[in-house]
């Protein structure tokens, strides 16, 4: 890629002011801004920015008059003079129209910020010392999670070292950090901002000096070529040693797909396993490279072989063969798995051998005292009012619990039994509530449902957004965690996926109404009172109080909430108002997230097809998830690695991200079981994270031939047993590690995994990323037999 060109319009002036008269930019980053990824490397050293010929009069200077009227420059971030940035376009269509990311603020003065920062990005800015002296900065950033990281540079040459950028409170939650950046003499120089990892937000640089240093800002670049750019020696496409496939198997009518190193063969074979018995061969495809991963590949095709047994892939050229099963019970080892992690993640209470095995524990976290934050107080619940909100699963490797991501978790697996009514029935997961008239996977839900609707104000209708210690523990055993737990801030996403989640509930479980007298009713009061909160209160957005350092979860916008949270209400009590708020024929379909969760509405919509009112517009619901599945398939039969994971899929929790789009295009395959393409493009989905990927792992603790022995996970790190507890998946590869591990073994974005347990980047566990391998294995077990 090259640098892109940086032509201002004569009516774009760029903000400079002096510190005295400062107003500030600022930003916002939407929730899943920060899963943002990289999608080239930096350009080579030969690459040039092209300067930009800004207006004199857009440039104010402090050191004009006298050295004495310098109290120090503040340079807007969005005012660079060259750049480079990682991904074409600006993607929130803010201020200016190149290839950089700019967005709206709302810290003190407005104005603007850059965001969806990436690693290898740079902002190049020219100054001019007009009296030498030493120099400090001051940067305004803003993140709602760990692991941004950014140097100055001067010249080309580092002046600031590393500056970490610790978890502010959320995308629009500003804070300052002050750096010595040393001293300058008299001159112009280029000052160069270099983005390490993301994700955080960027606004303003003030620089100072408290010994006579005075400076301006100069319109014109420093040279011909940029000083922030340096030589990055591009990826070379490697051949793969290992053939690479679903290492759980495959049932008998699925797609069967492996991925094949470009050697010179051009056909493969399949044998009886430990035999030199061939059953079939077939052709392999073209040589091709997948851009993610740089490899060069080919693929087997092996779907004609539909017996079950044991066999192993061959290719001459290939040092080893595969091995793989078909078997008519392939996933369903796997589904249950994936199911019971949630027990093994429950809170506040003990898990006992009967059910546990050799993970049992003791009880740790009884959360029946617990404080309100200052930040959640209100008149009839003061700061320190003790509250009791037991139960609920622990949310990814840590101890607490969150209601956003319990939201979408909860939701999941409620649409998988909707889903898939008669298998999730049938089957026994060994958990305490087994053998009851509920199917497990309700009793399962139920644990944490009954935490969320603890998790409400009874006053107000208003959902806190937490329930957390003030900061993470250290990896031990539930029961060595005696940190006090609080209850923190209300929030308007935390109420809407509440009301939306509480609405799906009220409906699946008034089947029940024997087993739970009265709760289906509950849970729909819950839920109405939740969204009369919202609807009263629909900008309250979180913000990380300075003493909670937990994960925050921000959401600024909560349109997506809204959307969801209305969709489950109409469905659940046909009341058109409902539907007429959600703007439908406004609103897209895409791959849901923690932080986009208008999806999960048109998924709800389409399960209910048939008994929703003439208000609906049913080809429309039908042709949201259709337009979404086609285009996931059309990028998996592009594929060198026929999977429709590209470059811009691997951010923090990819795997979830693979499993989301597979959970997707199977709804869109039960609208229209003719689209065999959505199941197969689902198949190839679960596939590449049960082992047909450039990691040669098995995402799955305890499933496959390789899998994942370190997972960043309290329990599975502290309980002193060498494998983790099965069934979680960990996150999986992304580039931006945020120095949690030091190396990785790659920095390719379909590489850069690592089996450590300091890894939470791409190693540790989450419920919302267990959450659609739940559905996934279970409809591909189901559907496709």
């Amino acid at each position: 890629m090259i640098i892109r060109n940086v032509l201002l319009p004569a009516s774009l002036g760029l903000a400079i002011s002096l510190l005295t008269a400062c107003g500030g930019s600022g930003g916002g980053k939407s929730a899943n801004s920060s899963m943002a990824p990289s999608s080239s490397s930096p350009p080579p050293a030969s690459s040039s920015a092209a300067a930009s010929s800004l207006p004199a009069s857009s440039v104010s200077s402090a050191t004009n008059s006298s050295i004495a009227a310098f109290t120090g420059l503040l340079i807007q971030a969005e005012d660079y003079v060259r750049y480079y940035d990682t991904t074409a376009g600006n993607t929130t269509g803010e201020y200016r129209t190149d290839g950089v990311d700019i967005e709206k603020s709302t810290d003190t003065g407005g104005g603007f910020n850059i965001a969806y920062i990436d690693p290898g990005d740079w902002l190049e800015f020219s100054v001019n010392v007009s009296a030498a002296g030493e120099f400090a900065i001051e940067s305004r950033v803003a993140t709602a999670q760990a692991g941004g990281l950014f140097s100055y540079e001067i010249d080309g040459k580092t002046a600031s070292g590393e500056i970490s950028v610790a978890p502010t409170g959320g995308w629009q939650t500003w804070a300052s950090l002050s750096h010595p950046i040393g001293r300058l003499e008299a001159g112009n120089y280029a000052l160069c901002v270099q983005m390490k990892s993301g994700p955080f937000n960027l606004n303003w640089m003030k620089i100072t000096s408290t010994n006579g240093g005075a400076m301006s800002l100069s319109q014109t670049p420093k040279g011909d070529a940029s000083s922030c750019i340096h030589p990055v020696e591009p990826p070379k496409v490697t051949v793969p040693e290992r053939i690479k496939l679903n290492q759980v198997g495959f049932t008998p009518n699925a797609e069967k797909l492996a991925v094949v190193p470009a050697v010179e063969a051009t056909s493969f074979t399949v044998l009886k396993a430990g035999t030199t018995e061939e059953v079939m061969s077939g052709t392999l495809s073209a040589a091709a490279v997948w851009q993610p991963s740089f490899e060069s590949v080919k693929l087997a095709d092996f779907s004609s072989l539909t017996a079950p047994g044991s066999y192993e892939l061959k290719v001459a050229g290939v040092t080893q063969t595969a091995p793989f099963t078909v078997s008519a019970d392939a996933y369903k080892a796997v589904n249950a798995a994936a199911l019971k992690s949630f027990y093994f993640n429950r809170a506040s209470t003990a898990l006992l051998e009967t059910h546990a095995g050799i993970y049992q524990r003791a009880a740790g976290h009884a959360d029946t005292n617990v404080f309100i934050h200052a930040s959640a107080a209100d008149v009839k619940r003061p700061e320190g009012t003790v509250v009791s909100a037991p139960k609920g699963w622990y949310d990814a490797g840590d101890y607490n619990k969150y209601i956003v991501n319990s939201g979408i978790t909860t939701y999941t697996l409620l649409a998988a039994f909707k889903r898939f009514p008669a298998y999730f029935t049938a089957q026994s997961l060994n958990i305490p509530e087994s053998g009851d008239a509920v199917p497990d996977i309700l009793n399962e839900v139920m644990w944490n449902l009954e935490w969320m609707l603890a998790m409400q104000d009874p006053d107000d209708g208003g959902v806190y957004h937490k329930l957390t210690s003030k900061g993470f523990s250290g990896f031990v055993m539930p029961d060595a965690d005696t940190s006090e737990r609080y209850m923190v801030q209300k929030s308007t996403a935390a109420t809407l996926d509440f009301a939306a989640v509480m609405a799906a509930a009220s409906r699946v479980y008034a089947d029940y109404e024997s087993q739970y007298p009265g709760l289906s009713a509950k849970m729909l009061a819950a839920a109405k009172s939740a969204w009369a909160w919202a609807k009263a209160n629909p900008a309250v957005y979180y913000a990380q109080p300075a003493d909670i350092q937990t994960g925050g979860y921000g959401d600024n916008n909560v349109s997506d909430e809204f959307f969801w949270a209305a969709a489950e209400l109409y469905i659940v009590t046909k009341d058109d108002n409902y539907y007429s708020v959600m703007n439908a024929a406004e609103t897209s379909a895409d791959v849901p997230g923690w932080g986009g969760v208008k999806s999960l509405g048109w998924m709800s919509l389409a399960q209910h097809l048939d008994s929703l009112t003439a208000a609906a517009d049913k080809t429309l619901i039908k042709d949201r998830l259709t337009q979404l599945a086609a285009g996931i398939s059309t990028k998996k039969s592009q594929s060198a690695y026929g999977v429709s994971m590209e470059t811009e899929d691997f951010f923090w929790g990819s795997n979830s991200g693979a499993l989301n789009q597979a959970m997707m295009a199977l709804e869109a395959y039960q609208l229209d079981t003719s689209k065999t393409a959505y199941r197969q493009a689902a198949q190839a989905l679960f596939d590449y994270v049960m082992g047909r990927n450039a990691t040669d792992y098995s995402f799955v603790t305890g499933f496959g031939n390789k899998s994942p022995m370190n997972i960043h996970h309290r329990p599975s790190g502290a309980d002193g047993i060498a494998a983790p507890i099965p069934g979680f998946i960990a996150g999986g590869p992304h580039p931006d590690h945020y120095s949690d591990c030091g190396s990785y073994p790659s920095p390719l974005p379909a590489k850069s995994f690592v089996d450590l347990e300091c890894s939470y980047s791409t190693n540790e566990i989450a419920i919302n990323w267990n959450a659609p391998l739940v559905y996934v294995s279970a409809a591909l077990q189901v559907l496709n037999p």
